[in-house]
């Protein structure tokens, strides 16, 4: 199966406006669900750096739960990394890398990131001699994949990787807000549906990182 995950595409999708459609409000409701089974309190005071940041929707959720945590945006598209500055620069510093070139953090965060990639595990591998924890969110036991995702999970997916502690799964549900377009295009069919439900089963997987050896 191909994967369609290339830096050009993602390059696209958030030059384009098209993530504002959906991706704004999924993130914000994802990073709560995360936060909410972090293993870490309000004090936390280290450094968080979020792997595959987008348009750092998640930021000011991460602000809000560890406001003395020093907070990283890190994503490989350049105009995702100018966007994310320019709206969340107050909150934390933003770098456009790789997996090879993100900086040292205590905590690094991959929310639904790593179900893009085609090499997860060995690029899970990498980011872990960057951290002393690493978090990983990613849809449990998906089925279809949805057309972007390349990798289906269960409990035993990360195992044999060295440095998996634990994981834990749990559901993200809320309801999503249609954007004018979609709501026109309902009026349009008679249908007059401007929200929808979301419901996801999501798995976090927790590993211990090098920096805590």
């Amino acid at each position: 199966m191909k994967n369609i995950n290339t830096k050009e595409y993602w390059d696209n999708r958030f030059s384009s406006g098209d993530w504002k459609s959906t991706g704004k409000q999924q993130t914000r409701e994802y990073a709560k669900a995360n936060v909410s089974n972090l293993t870490l309190g309000k004090e936390f005071n280290g450094t968080i750096l979020d792997f595959g940041c987008a348009l750092g929707d998640a930021i000011p959720i991460y602000r809000s739960a560890f406001p003395e945590a020093r907070l990283i945006g890190v994503d490989i598209s350049e105009s995702a990394v100018e966007k994310c500055k320019n709206r969340y620069g107050q909150f934390a510093d933003f770098k456009a890398a790789t997996h090879f070139e993100i900086p040292e953090a205590d905590v690094i965060i991959a929310s639904h990131v790593m179900e893009h990639l085609t090499d997860d595990t060995s690029i899970v591998k990498e980011i872990l001699n960057k951290c002393s924890d690493l978090f990983v969110f990613v849809p449990f036991q998906e089925s279809p994949l949805y057309f972007e995702h390349v990798n289906c999970y269960d409990t035993e997916y990360y195992a044999g990787v060295d440095g998996f502690a634990d994981y834990k799964v749990f559901k993200v549900q809320y309801t999503a807000q249609h954007d004018l377009i979609e709501c026109v295009k309902s009026i349009i069919k008679l249908k007059f549906k401007f929200s929808s439900h979301f419901s996801k089963d999501i798995i976090m997987f927790h590993f211990t990182g090098k920096l805590n050896k």
